[in-house]
């Protein structure tokens, strides 16, 4: 305690006294609180805080001319340097100097003027301030003071106590006290008999002493007096952590984890700290586990702390730990709700409190599918009722968990009804129409009882006369179709019963369009071939009810009712000319039938060749065979293979008409070249017709040089003194028989032989015919009989008959040397003998017909001498014979 100085007091002693009076009260409480602390019986730290007094003495009222402090309010003595007047002192009269103790002196404060003189009550000494220090001027002892008596006092510390108060009896004759400490980390204050003791928290055991001590000198030490600082101080290591229960669920509890104590004791804030006691929901209060069970509501938000006291001293815990008493959540829902099968009820859970929520599952009545078990802020599981037709319900059991604490709520009872969804009932959905026709009322059900509908109607292309909407049954409609393929209508209906939609069901009316057949309306075959009228219309699918009557000219019987498709039948034209069938068409698509089709084939006539079968024609020369048909109008297509002996490539595909082709014949026999020709007109191929023409060998011209002999089998040439001749045998096929023989030629292929021969050196040229024989193949004579007399002269003899080969014709030509050609000539119908000079005069003719059925064709050998009465010096030069076709 800090004393300030105060000015002189005219009763020092009686301040003194009541000064120490007020000190010890203090000095008393603190003593109180002390044993207080020690005790245990408070729960908070007791802080002693030090306070310092300021003590003024007012100066007593000074009325006199010089100074002085008086009670009396006399007037000081002028002569007196300070005149102290007390009533009752005796004499009234004197100087008196500020009186103090040691301890008063020690609390003047700064700065202390040098010289300033006090009389020091404790030491009895006069003392004055010089270089900082107080100085003794005189005192006032006799001698030392006294020994030192018991010092009493606390004699176990801990270590950081405050306070500590210990003193000794008064010594006599001390003005002052010296206390000592052998220990360290203790701070005495005060040099009475009585001090205060602070130990640090470092303080060390150590034993106190005392003495006194005045101007005199120094009293005897006392005993020592030991003092044990006790190092076993409480220590909290795990300070109490808050807490959180929920309302009525149970014990919660506060524990405070300390080294060194000894007793604990909890307090509770709720203005202010108190200590609890184990009463109500307080348990184990004085343990290091507080416990409470079922707080209240209202307990929410209070703190709690923690004395733990040890041998010393306490140890208070901070003072954070707070109970939390969290709020039971319930759910605050409606306890029924609504949904539609198919859908969600999409509850949204609520409570009293920010909650979560956990259900399990009630009464499933209807087998409502969708439902389970689970957790969340809302129930929006898909519900369904299988039955379509009657409610259902499932409950759920709805426990409410707070945010706030996890507490858990009772279970609350949601039961959601589960509405079925109406469906359309209607069978068949569907109905079908003939474009312009007219439907059937359709009238809608459910397998909800009252349900109400509402429909919206769309269609495909084409179709028109449809209602679009409607909320009853779906009307009487005529509905056309512009298209060519079947449209719908198709309504889209919405059942809707206790306020659910059911799924929208479609019924579809078909309108089906009206066929007509599409393919030409005329078309034409050939008699006698199968027909492949396809019957097309513009509807897909359509099929054909056909029919046709009795044609005149047509010889099929009349047909109907017939369905195939295309139509194959074989019609026969038994005319020459086109003939007209009619068939009458009906086609139906989908149960629809359209307007009856007329087509027209026109049945068109076979052709055949008609002109002649066989022919000739000269080989290399043009033939000129014109085709001819029972059709008029015909065209041709001919073909001619590649024959033996003739040398022209086959050919086909040919269509002149008439046939030109030049033949050529390789041969020296007729060869047959037949032709295959196949008539077509309007478009009517007829039946094969063959053609054979006989191909006559080209003509044959071969010179002979007579001087020489001619080659074996070619010709034999006898020249004989006087004439000239040659034995000519012609024959069909070659032989060794003698005489002129042409190879590889029949009479028959030839239209005229001749046989002209060179004379050389002659005169008075004769004709001689005799031994004229003509022969056929067989042998037999073919007689030859002049037709006319010789030209150019007579025949000197008439007609020549060669019926027998007997006969002569002697004419004489020429009576001048010279050259001369004598020619036989045998042609189709007459055998010729001309004379020509060298200029190919001719100079004779001799012609003569083939008896009656004969002709140049049945002439297979002729044998004839021609000779001439010249000299011997006539010659035959040169032989030609030729050969001609016409």
């Amino acid at each position: 305690m800090n004393l300030a100085k105060r000015p002189p007091m005219a009763d020092h002693s009686h301040s003194r006294t009541r000064f120490g009076k007020h000190f010890l009260k203090i000095i008393n409480k603190v003593n109180k609180y002390s044993k207080a602390l020690n005790s245990g019986k408070i729960f908070r730290c007791i802080v002693l805080t030090f306070f310092t007094f300021t003590f003024y003495l007012l100066p007593f009222t000074s009325i006199a001319q010089g100074i002085g402090i008086n009670v009396t309010g006399d007037s000081s003595n002028s002569k007196a340097l300070l005149d102290v007047d007390v009533a009752g002192m005796n004499p009234a009269a004197g100087m008196l100097i500020p009186r103090m103790t040691t301890t008063t002196r020690s609390t003047i404060t700064a700065p202390i003027p040098e010289s300033l003189f006090i009389y020091n009550t404790t030491t009895k000494c006069f003392e004055a301030y010089n270089g900082n220090v107080w100085q003794p001027v005189s005192c006032l002892c006799t001698s030392a003071p006294a020994a030192a008596g018991t010092i009493s006092g606390t004699s176990t510390v801990c270590p950081g106590q405050n306070a500590v108060l210990y003193s000794v009896p008064a010594i006599a004759g001390a003005t002052s006290y010296v206390w000592s400490y052998s220990g360290t980390g203790a701070f005495i204050v005060g040099s009475t008999n009585a001090v205060i003791v602070y130990f640090s928290g470092t303080a060390t055991t150590g034993n106190l002493t005392v003495q006194g001590t005045n101007a005199c000198g120094n009293g005897t030490v006392s005993n020592n007096y030991a003092i044990t600082v006790n190092s076993t101080a409480p220590n909290i290591t795990i300070q109490p952590a808050s807490a959180a229960t929920c309302l009525g669920t149970g014990a919660v509890s506060f524990t405070v984890t300390a080294t060194g104590g000894l007793t604990y004791q909890w307090q509770e804030f709720i203005i202010s700290w108190n200590n609890v006691a184990n009463a109500g929901v307080y348990s184990n209060a004085t343990t290091a586990n507080l416990t409470i069970t079922n707080p209240p509501a209202d307990m929410n938000g209070y703190k709690y702390r923690c004395i733990v006291s040890g041998t010393c001293t306490s140890s208070t815990s901070d003072g954070v730990a707070t109970l939390t008493v969290n709020p039971i959540p319930s759910v605050t829902n409606t306890a029924t709700a609504t949904s539609c099968s198919g859908t969600s009820p999409d509850i949204t859970l609520t409570s009293n409190v920010p909650s979560n929520f956990t259900w399990t599952i009630g009464t499933n009545t209807g087998d409502i599918t969708g439902v389970s078990p689970s957790s969340g802020t809302s129930i929006n599981q898909t519900l369904t009722n299988p039955s379509n037709a009657m409610a259902g319900s499932v409950q759920y059991l709805v426990t409410p968990i707070s945010t706030t604490g996890s507490c858990v709520g009772a279970a609350f009872t949601i039961t959601v009804t589960v509405n079925p969804a109406p469906a359309v009932t209607n069978a068949p959905l569907i109905q079908s129409i003939c474009s312009a026709g007219n439907t059937t009322v359709v009238n809608l059900t459910s397998s909800v009882s009252g349900s109400t509908f509402a429909w919206t109607a769309s269609a495909s292309a084409g179709i028109s006369g449809f209602t679009t909407s409607g909320t009853s049954a779906i009307p009487v409609q005529t509905i056309s179709n512009s298209g060519t393929t079947p449209g719908t209508v198709t309504y889209a209906i919405t059942p809707t019963a206790n306020s659910c939609a059911g799924t929208v069901t479609n019924y579809v009316t078909t309108v089906n369009p009206i066929p007509a057949v599409s393919s030409a309306a005329t078309g034409s075959i050939c008699s006698g071939v199968a027909q492949s009228y396809s019957i097309t219309s513009n509807v897909s699918g359509a099929t054909y009810s056909w029919a046709r009557a009795l044609v005149t000219g047509i010889s099929n019987a009349a047909v109907s009712a017939q369905t195939s498709n295309p139509i194959t039948e074989t019609l026969i034209n038994t005319t020459t000319a086109a003939v007209n069938a009619i068939y009458l068409i009906t086609p139906t698509a989908n149960g629809c039938s359209g307007s009856t089709f007329t087509y027209t084939v026109t049945v068109k006539p076979i052709p055949a060749v008609n002109s002649a079968s066989t022919g000739s024609a000269c080989s290399g020369v043009a033939q000129s065979y014109s085709i001819t048909s029972n059709v008029s109008g015909a065209t041709y297509s001919w073909a001619r293979a590649l024959v033996t002996g003739i040398s022209n490539a086959a050919v086909s595909a040919q269509t002149s008409n008439p046939i030109t082709e030049a033949l050529n014949n390789t041969t020296t026999a007729a060869v047959n070249a037949v032709y295959l020709i196949t008539p077509t007109a309007n478009g009517c191929s007829g039946s094969t017709f063959t053609y054979t023409a006989s191909v006559k060998p080209l003509p044959i011209s071969k010179t002979y040089d007579m001087t020489s002999q001619p080659p074996t089998n070619e010709m034999t040439y006898t020249h004989t003194s006087g004439s000239i001749g040659f034995n000519g045998d012609w024959y069909a096929t070659p032989t060794d028989q003698s005489g002129i023989l042409v190879t590889n030629f029949s009479l028959g292929t030839f239209s005229q032989i001749s046989v002209k021969a060179k004379i050389q050196n002659a005169r008075d040229v004769w004709l001689n015919l005799e031994n004229i024989t003509l022969q056929d193949n067989a042998g037999n004579t073919v007689a030859f009989i002049e037709s006319q007399s010789g030209s150019n002269g007579s025949d000197n003899g008439g007609k020549f008959n060669a019926s027998n080969g007997s006969g002569t014709v002697s004419q004489a030509i020429s009576s001048a040397w010279g050259v001369y050609y004598i020619e036989l000539v045998a042609s189709a119908s007459a055998i010729t003998f001309k004379v020509y000079n060298s200029s190919n005069t001719l100079l004779y003719t001799l012609a003569g017909n083939y008896t009656t059925g004969k002709s140049f064709s049945d002439i297979a050998k002729v044998s004839a001498n021609i000779y001439s009465s010249s000299a011997s010096s006539a010659r035959m030069d040169i032989l030609t014979i030729n050969t001609a076709c016409f």
